[in-house]
């Protein structure tokens, strides 16, 4: 739907739309004021009834940030989960997994595979939408969508050559152009590379990940205009190895003390590869006024080689324990996406009708995989024993059958302004879910009609009010690699939330405040590590986030958030009423940028980053403690005599180098040490 400040929804409106927010390489604001994410795609940010922060290049910036970790902990209540934080992070939201195979986007919604790292150097901004978002993206969890935004081609051309290094031994570089062209200028192409040598805070943890990407832009006409993205990324590198949660003893759980931050489990040269191509075509023609139709589609694969390695039965004293090894070498993984939409506007009396009518279906494809089991071996938390992983040897293996879920759904909205102050949103969604496997008896299909609701009430042109009402389906996700049926993809769940928020807006700062219960299906391994769908897990809490340009010289980013999230249902009594695994009461995080005006091209910063004590255990008998880690910065742009200009950003990360436990779950990980990064950027 179109931003209040949008006449229409055609491809030259959008046009503007992309040039303010991709174009002006000068924009240091910390918050935006639209949004590009769903069925809010170029609404105002103050019209969006659900609580939406948007990462803009400038912040990702000053933070120096490369990865998708350095990003994200800048959202309020979203936090690592699940996996090792120096392969492909995995994260939730308000206390719910992101799915990695349907909870992130390309440009609005080709859903991509965030099974290796999302690389941020052709990104122009990144979007997290919290909550239930069933209705223009259907089956995906209640948690977050994170949406990424690509750098495209604007009227100023683009030519920058950057440096990067860390003080782990990374070291790497990367050219960025970005050019119109065209009697009319109706041709855009910006083209992204980015190589590099990667080297982690773990020992003998290595190794090189590239990017080459291109964001193609043709208008032949003022109502039709074409969108192309290509990207393709590798990484390789090294396992790091987890440390499984011991069994109870006498009713409890006493957890390891945490290891040293640069200990390696996992044999040596343990893989973990990760190739990712994505392609996504759109198509917008203006029909007539502000009418217009979209077609979009594409195509996401990731392949993937891993060696799962945890160490299991610690004992406590010693730190000795077995470490376990499996390898799939053979991972593959596809979406295919296709969408189309029919959106304008019509008046009925004195109320305005933003309609949208729409299409959309996802083919999740996984192939058959064969995991490698080989012999374990002793392995000591503490004092690791290096281990070649060629020197293992193999005990048998095991087969995990592949599918192919479809996702379809039809869907229509409408949004409907009345006497100035006042919006109403009302939707709906018809959803099949089918899912086949061949060799087993799994399959099923499900249909589902799935709601919103909406008021969003304007009192001032600076503030906004709302409340909203919204069920979904879900997958309750696939059984996680540590688990004893991994791989398994587990039958679908409904789920619910209302949200109530309000938000202000302070000259450059929006302050935003939202109080959100969600009711969704309970997935967790159970006593006998078998990953299962069993009850419901209630999640309610507050968010408060501050975003932008407090004074003239600071600008900040500060999130906070209270999650209190239980298990009901669950058929046993001592388990219900407990916190669900790896949630934390509270979160914090606090990101400020300072630039004096005696020196408007020096910038310093600073971060604070908490993650309150979650529980590791579904019968609340272990908690991973609470954790806090600082990072500082500067950056100083240059400009020659000859008009170019050089920037240098120096950043560090977990400064004080504190030994935290990055999630809580089955197997723990520990957090990332001390880093500091470097980079120069030379724009000509």
């Amino acid at each position: 739907m179109q931003a209040k400040s949008e006449p229409s929804v055609s491809g030259a409106s959008e046009r503007q739309l992309d040039e303010s927010i991709e174009v002006k390489g000068s924009s240091r604001k910390f918050n935006a004021d639209v949004v590009q994410i769903g069925t809010f795609r170029n609404q105002s940010i103050m019209d969006t009834p659900m609580t939406v922060t948007v990462l803009t290049r400038a912040l990702l910036d000053a933070q120096g940030a490369q990865t998708i970790t350095d990003a994200m902990r800048d959202v309020a209540g979203v936090i690592s989960s699940s996996t090792s934080p120096i392969t492909a992070p995995n994260f939730m939201a308000r206390g719910v997994q992101i799915q990695a195979r349907t909870n992130y986007r390309l440009n609005g919604t080709l859903p991509i595979i965030a099974l290796s790292p999302i690389m941020l150097e052709n990104k122009e901004r990144a979007e997290v939408l919290k909550g239930v978002s069933a209705l223009y993206y259907g089956f995906t969890t209640p948690s977050a969508i994170a949406n990424f935004v690509t750098k495209r081609a604007g009227s100023r051309p683009v030519t920058v050559v950057s440096l990067t290094g860390d003080s782990q031994g990374s070291y790497g570089g990367g050219v960025d152009l970005g050019r119109e062209f065209g009697a009319r200028k109706q041709f855009g192409a910006r083209i992204n590379g980015y190589a590099s040598n990667v080297g982690t805070t773990v020992n003998g943890v290595a190794g090189n990940r590239w990017l080459v990407s291109g964001a193609f832009d043709w208008r032949p006409t003022d109502r039709l205009s074409f969108k192309l993205d290509i990207e393709n990324s590798k990484e390789e590198t090294y396992e790091p190895g987890g440390i499984t949660v011991p069994a109870a003893v006498d009713g409890q759980i006493t957890l390891p003390r945490i290891p040293s931050i640069h200990n390696r489990y996992a044999a040596k040269d343990a893989p973990y590869n990760a190739w990712a191509t994505n392609v996504l075509g759109r198509m917008d023609y203006a029909i007539w006024k502000d009418w217009a139709f979209r077609v979009e589609g594409g195509i996401a694969r990731t392949r993937r080689q891993r060696a799962i390695s945890n160490v299991s039965n610690v004992d406590l004293a010693t730190g000795w324990g077995t470490n376990t090894t499996t390898y799939a070498g053979d991972q593959d993984y596809y979406n295919l996406n296709v969408r189309t939409e029919l959106s304008g506007s019509v008046k009925t009396g004195f109320i305005r009708h933003e309609l949208l009518f729409g299409y959309n279906r996802n083919a999740q494809v996984q192939d058959d995989q064969n995991r490698t089991n080989y012999k374990s071996f002793r392995q000591n938390i503490y004092n690791p024993i290096d281990m070649d992983f060629d020197a293992l040897s193999a005990t048998g293996s095991t087969e995990t059958y592949g599918s192919t879920n479809t996702d379809t759904g039809y869907y229509m909205m409408d949004r409907a302004e009345f006497l100035k102050y006042f919006t109403l949103i009302g939707g709906v969604r018809y959803e099949t879910y089918e899912t086949y496997t061949p060799h087993t008896n799994s399959d099923y299909t499900v249909k589902k009609v799935t709601p919103i609701g909406s008021l969003v009430i304007r009192p001032t042109k600076q503030s906004s009010l709302y409340g909203s009402y919204i069920q979904g389906l879900e997958s309750a996700g696939t059984a996680p690699d540590s688990a004893v049926n991994a791989g398994t993809i587990l039958s679908p769940v409904t789920s619910s939330q209302y949200e109530f928020g309000a938000r202000y807006k302070i000259k450059e700062a929006l302050i935003s405040l939202a109080y959100f219960h969600i009711d969704r299906g309970l997935a967790y391994a159970n006593q006998d590590n078998v990953y299962v769908v069993n009850g419901r897990a209630i999640h309610k809490g507050v968010e408060l986030s501050v975003q932008g340009s407090v004074t003239h010289e600071l600008s900040i980013s500060v999130s906070g958030t209270w999650t209190h999230a239980v298990q009901a249902q669950t058929g046993n009594a001592a388990q219900n009423g407990k916190s669900v695994i790896g949630v934390p009461d509270y979160a914090l995080s606090a990101f400020a940028e300072y630039r004096p005006d005696f020196l408007p091209d020096l910038g310093l910063n600073a971060g604070v980053y908490y993650v309150g004590r979650r529980s590791a255990d579904s019968l609340g008998r272990a908690y991973v403690p609470d954790y806090v880690t600082l990072s500082l910065g500067a950056n100083y742009r240059l400009q020659l005599p000859s008009g170019q200009t050089v920037t240098f950003r120096a950043n560090g990360n977990n400064v004080t180098n504190t030994r935290y436990w990055s999630n809580a779950d089955t197997v723990l990980f520990v957090g990332s040490g001390a880093t500091a990064n470097f980079s120069a950027s030379f724009s000509f």
